[in-house]
């Protein structure tokens, strides 16, 4: 289906159609979302989280030399409450904070001179851990092995032998492993877990730790690049988790974001991301109680002035992202096929 998409995606740029869309399309906004820039292979393992340094560069590119401007978010969402957006205009945006996100993304930013805003997560990056439920995926991936034997590992209560042929079949097995580890171990004592899951599988894990892989930019670092002109550290829950059954719960969440980001950075941060895309249409009124200037999701579409700025779309760039795709994302036109889809 995807080659059918690139073909007909081609043949639509071939008659002009780009060009047209792209036109009427103008004065709307592009919100680019992305994750992690990897260190190593981790776009191979995971392309719609992690794309590689190469990847990033050459998109960075395209919207310079396709005239599209890039301005910040908090600009965007003054000119989309006022009408006042410049033509083709794109916002960057980073999920997470991932440590690769500030030593690789964020020089070619400054080579464009374009700017950003980088949602954080602050439990995570107060850490200093790898995130356990994407590191334990990568080890299974990464063993290329068929199967595991949890018996083998010897721990009470985990057991079974489990396939590894597939994303499902690895991401069922991270899942158990997962929930063993938090029920039975303390953070620190989970790493010497996952080290004896490495040499189980064969995986290396020194070349793990000495690459900073899986990793979220610690305290010091996003201290450091917040001072970049341009770059913003905005908010993103503190434990990546946006409680709908309280406003209480959601309320905690988000000022306990803030007091970190504002401690490391000294800079108050009002924009915010909803984890992994999720919310519930009460929480919009909850925001914007506590005073957030706007929200942004994972949904693909082009956003127009007067659209809610609590639920902003966001196209999700990655590795398995062709140029075709992305150029496509940037003209509106995959929005419009989108919606003849629906109808």
């Amino acid at each position: 289906m995807k080659k059918i998409k690139i073909v007909i995606l081609y043949i639509l740029k071939y008659i002009g159609l780009f060009w047209l869309v792209g036109k009427y399309n103008k004065r709307k906004l592009r919100i680019l979302c992305y994750h992690g820039i990897s260190f190593q292979d981790e776009h191979h393992f995971l392309p719609v989280l992690f794309m590689s340094e190469t990847l990033f560069r050459h998109r960075m590119a395209l919207l310079s030399q396709l005239n599209y401007p890039v301005i910040s978010l908090d600009f965007a969402v003054e000119a989309l409450k006022n009408n006042s957006l410049p033509d083709n205009a794109v916002v960057i945006t980073f999920d997470d904070g991932w440590e690769g996100i500030f030593s690789k993304a964020v020089p070619i930013l400054q080579e464009y001179n374009f700017p950003a805003s980088i949602y954080i997560t602050s439990y995570y990056a107060q850490k200093r851990t790898p995130v356990l439920n994407v590191l334990l995926q990568y080890i299974l991936w990464k063993s290329k092995a068929p199967s595991i034997d949890l018996g083998a590992l010897e721990e009470t209560g985990l057991s079974g032998l489990m396939a590894l042929n597939s994303r499902e079949q690895w991401q069922n097995a991270s899942k158990k492993i997962l929930f063993h580890l938090e029920k039975k171990y303390s953070t620190e004592d989970r790493q010497d877990f996952i080290k004896r899951i490495c040499k189980k599988l064969n995986v290396d894990w020194k070349r793990l730790q000495t690459n900073r892989m899986f990793r979220l930019a610690p305290p010091k670092m996003i201290k450091e690049y917040s001072q970049i002109s341009g770059i913003e550290m905005e908010l993103h829950t503190h434990r990546h988790v946006f409680p709908d059954s309280s406003y209480e719960e959601c309320l905690a969440e988000i000022q306990e974001n803030q007091a970190f980001l504002f401690k490391w950075t000294g800079k108050k941060s009002w924009h915010f991301c909803y984890p992994s895309g999720w919310y519930d249409k009460k929480q919009i009124t909850w925001l914007q109680n506590i005073g957030v200037k706007s929200a942004t999701t994972v949904q693909p579409a082009l956003n127009e002035c007067g659209k809610n700025l609590w639920e902003l779309d966001r196209f999700l760039d990655g590795e398995n992202i062709s140029d075709i795709e992305f150029k496509a994302e940037l003209c509106g036109i995959s929005d419009f096929l989108r919606n003849i889809a629906r109808r």
